[in-house]
């Protein structure tokens, strides 16, 4: 998944960009000599080109700058400038000088670029000695004060391309009449939101209210389960990631409020703050569903169990390269003997009704949920083993009280968002203090990622039929080959890879999928997912029951697909409206998806520079997840085994450690990056920014200023 830079708002603290100085690349003219050309250029007047040591300055890019800066009111000033400079080369002169000599040798060297570049790069940084601040730093001193309430940061490619869907969808949902466009107007219906006020919540709190042993919380907990949401453990189906004909049912630890252990456990001012709003927040929201008397107390016991769950959950880093071990129910009982495993996947397994009265949405039991884990039936994995028999003690000195509390509070921070204004207000205060946000979105923003998200299939069939330009498919199709060839090219030559390791992962490389813009089948034809049409004429005026019957209707379709053969191909939670990308391990496919193949990334009007700089970057970035520190684990038909050689394997820890060492003597708001955890996406911006660029030059010849404008498009 890509990652674009981005100004965070600050939150406590003093915050630069956390991308600041991180891409580093050196492939400018020196700045003396070229400025030395520009001397003789204009003490004769001479618009022709004119040889710097190694390099040449076109006549044409010296007529766009000299013209224009050596004319008018302002031309003796230039041509005073120009002494000051001779001065500096001759003597060695004084350092601002040299700061303006840097100044104007950038501005000629950036003559060129497209004026919105132009708009971002600060010319009076050295391109050599800090590149990021001289691709971004001009953009980001103007944005850094003017991040809107509702937004805890702005991100200069990714923002545009966002807003121009967002801004082209929103009068097609107001029209449309299928399921999109009545989820976004039931969210647009405030005077009908407020009137309902939490009344499809209510069923949910006595549901919870009623429970009074350890049967009655599995089942709560199922029903919770069928919507999307977990307590304690997470699981989820998925393909199994050492048979890829078939689907895997996988269990690993669960989740908390606040972002990270962290927030728990550090005893740091700032982190105590995070702890008591999180309380405070609790507490108004239990007050205003009848439960004044006890929403502190109650409140506090959220807390206090979450905080021991922070202390016995597997580190995030550790985490992240768990690939699953197959298991069986036995085994879980002897983890975690205080639940009921098979009780649970039996009442997980069965068609009822939501605790709100809806309708089913199933006809019948799904008996292969059921025997997940029987020989011969679906698989069952487990991740994060360790976690398992801590949780059983932790569950085992919890009260059930407790136990309900956190489940109210859970459907609280579910439907919090789909709720009456005061609702949405109390969201806003909390975010204000983990985020920095202190107002509410726009009622039309927040209801577009809405729809996104709760009917983005429904939606993502109006943009592609509506909106998108299908030649930019074609293009980035194109640009993904040239990409993978010069990729291909490049095997033979890593020489600390044995020669049936650097065969084997050209055939990975050769074997990737491409999924471009919209879902295709293996012959390449359109093919629309069963999400795009599950919730044609189900749609009502309620806005969170809307949502809720969307969450039980994806876990829904997870259910009767269970025996069936994965889909290598399918999109899974990701739909083609996002300005993202991805790659698959357990699939070895990439997705790049509709939304984000157009202005900035790319345009058909743009140079191939710019193109290649920026949407090539994201195809390479994608590419190369296939051979990061998790991909690498995987085979060409997206199997985990040992399928490169101990060598190969140990020299790429070798070599990959250089990158996590490097990132992690980086620091965001005084805190080191972990550049274990983040290797992954370090490693592919590395090789997609190598893959893109060396595709990029043999392509065709290409001049210093297209090579200048595919780093800084980057």
């Amino acid at each position: 998944m890509m990652q674009d830079y981005a100004l965070l708002r600050p939150v406590g603290t003093d915050r630069r960009s956390a991308r600041s100085g991180v891409r580093q690349a050196a492939a400018f003219v020196a700045a003396g000599s070229l400025l030395a050309a520009l001397l003789v250029v204009a003490a004769t007047g001479s618009m022709r080109p004119v040889e710097t040591g190694e390099s040449a300055v076109s006549a044409d890019l010296n007529d766009k700058f000299l013209q224009a800066s050596g004319s008018g009111p302002s031309g003796n000033d230039f041509l005073s400038r120009l002494q000051d400079i001779w001065f500096v080369e001759s003597n060695g002169g004084r350092a601002d000088l040299a700061a303006d000599a840097t100044e104007m040798a950038t501005s000629l060297l950036v003559a060129g670029f497209p004026g919105d570049m132009k708009e971002a790069i600060d010319v009076k940084t050295n391109p050599c000695d800090d590149f990021y601040e001289f691709a971004c730093g001009k953009w980001d001193a103007e944005h850094s004060d003017k991040i809107a309430d509702y937004k805890s940061q702005v991100a200069f490619s990714w923002d545009r391309a966002d807003k121009n869907i967002r801004t082209s969808m929103t009068k097609i949902l107001q029209e449309d009449a299928g399921p999109a466009g009545a989820y976004y107007r039931s969210c647009m219906d405030l005077d009908h939101i407020e009137a309902v006020g939490d009344t499809q919540l209510q069923p949910w709190i006595k549901f919870v209210d009623a429970i009074s042993d350890k049967a009655g919380l599995v089942t709560a907990m199922t029903e919770f389960n069928k919507h999307d949401m977990d307590n304690f453990f997470t699981w989820g189906l998925d393909t199994d990631n050492r048979d890829s004909t078939r689907k895997s049912f996988s269990i690993e630890q669960g989740g908390m409020t606040l972002p990270d252990n962290t927030y728990y456990l550090e005893e740091s001012d700032v982190m105590r703050g995070h702890r008591e709003m999180m309380k405070k927040v609790i507490g108004k929201f239990f007050t205003m569903i009848g439960r004044g008397a006890t929403a502190d107390t109650e409140a506090q016991m959220i807390l206090d169990f979450e905080t021991k769950l922070a202390g016995i959950r597997v580190d995030r880093t550790e985490s992240r390269q768990d690939q699953g071990t197959p298991t069986t129910w036995q085994h879980m009982n002897e983890l975690m003997p205080y639940w009921p495993w098979k009780q649970w996947l039996q009442e997980l397994g069965s068609c009822t009704a939501p605790p709100d009265g809806s309708a089913k949405v199933c006809t019948e039991d799904h008996l292969k949920v059921r025997m997940v884990g029987a020989p011969g039936e679906t698989p069952l994995y487990i991740s994060n083993e360790n976690f398992f028999p801590k949780l059983n003690t932790l569950l085992e000195g919890t009260q059930l009280e407790t136990v309900k509390a956190l489940l109210r509070w859970k459907i609280i921070r579910k439907v919090a968002l789909y709720m009456p204004a005061n609702w949405i207000d109390l969201m806003v205060e909390w975010n204000a203090d983990l985020y920095g946000t202190s107002a509410k979105s726009p009622r039309d923003r927040k209801c577009y990622y809405s729809t996104s998200s709760g009917a983005a299939w429904p939606m993502a069939k109006l943009y592609l039929d509506n909106v998108f330009h299908t030649e930019n498919r074609d293009a980035a199709l194109s640009m993904l080959e040239l990409i993978r060839a010069q990729f291909y090219a490049t095997l033979p030559t890593e020489k600390w890879m044995t020669q049936e390791d650097r065969s084997a992962a050209q055939d990975k490389l050769q074997a990737m999928f491409f999924q471009v813009a919209y879902p295709t089948d293996k012959e390449g034809n359109t093919h629309w997912p069963k999400d795009t049409f599950d919730m044609d004429g189900k749609m009502g005026a309620d806005f969170m029951t809307n949502f809720m019957l969307k969450e039980r209707l994806s876990i829904e379709k997870d259910f009767d697909e269970i025996a069936k053969a994965p889909n290598r191909r399918s999109w899974g939670g990701n739909s083609p409206l996002e300005v993202n990308a991805f790659y698959g391990p357990d699939a070895n496919g990439l997705w790049i998806p509709a939304g984000i193949l157009q202005s900035p990334f790319f345009d058909a009007g743009n140079s191939d520079a710019r193109n290649f700089g920026s949407i090539g970057s994201v195809l390479g970035h994608e590419m190369s997840h296939g051979f990061d520190d998790n991909g690498r684990l995987y085979d060409k038909r997206g199997e985990l085994h040992d399928w490169w050689s101990k060598s190969t394997v140990a020299n790429y820890k070798t070599r990959s450690t250089c990158i996590a060492d490097l990132f992690s003597t980086y620091k965001v708001a005084g805190r080191s990056v972990n550049g274990k955890y983040t290797l992954g996406e370090d490693s592919a911006d590395s090789g997609g920014l190598k893959f893109a660029y060396e595709a990029f030059i043999k392509k065709t010849a290409r001049s210093d200023e297209d090579r200048r404008g595919f780093f800084t498009s980057f």
